[in-house]
């Protein structure tokens, strides 16, 4: 598939990206934050 073709048949939920001497159509894929990542305390307000 050349650049163009790519392009044209990318939709909006995609991105096209040069890998591996090919264009390739990559869906966007939903982004879901790790629980170990909240900061806030269960027992402490957010802001002191």
């Amino acid at each position: 598939m050349t650049r163009e073709e790519a392009y044209s048949r990318c939709p909006a939920d995609s991105y096209v990206e040069y890998y591996g001497s090919r264009w390739l159509i990559v869906p966007f894929a939903p982004v879901e934050q790790p629980p170990f990542f909240v900061c806030k305390p269960a027992d402490r307000p957010l802001y002191v």
